[in-house]
């Protein structure tokens, strides 16, 4: 096991409890973790911009976000599940603005962590492929 401090321990620990997560080590999710935030935000915060360069993975750990692409609302997910994953793995800008419906607690993940284990783990591509393509043709 890695060395790594108390609130990378906690996001690893948050971590474990998503399913698209699931296939993952122990020493993977430690090199998510690693540079991870761990943040609570408020209703209305927003997370994401479209079009905007970020490239950060955000995991909902609890709350609610809603997805909304060229001003209209496409998506709106919950705890386990995640979303920033398609700037992350293309380069390329923002496909959508996420704003927080409530309160939420998320954990962010680097880009680079985030593709890393992603080249790395067969399972985790697996599952977070299919999930992008289906939020891709919901944006359409």
């Amino acid at each position: 096991m890695g060395l790594i401090d108390a609130v990378a321990m906690s996001i690893v620990d948050s971590l474990e409890q998503v399913p698209i997560f699931a296939d993952l080590d122990r020493a993977q999710l430690e090199t998510l973790a690693k540079f991870a935030q761990d943040v609570e935000v408020a209703a209305g915060a927003e997370l994401t911009h479209e079009g905007r360069y970020e490239g950060s993975v955000y995991v909902v750990i609890s709350g609610m976000v809603e997805i909304e692409r060229n001003g209209r609302t496409v998506d709106t997910i919950g705890p386990a599940n995640f979303f920033g994953e398609i700037a992350a793995i293309d380069g390329g800008p923002r496909t959508a603005t996420v704003r927080a419906l409530v309160e939420s607690r998320l954990v962010v993940l680097s880009q680079v962590q985030f593709n890393e284990v992603l080249d790395a783990s067969v399972p985790f591509r697996e599952a977070v492929m299919p999930e992008m393509e289906q939020r891709l043709s919901r944006m359409e």
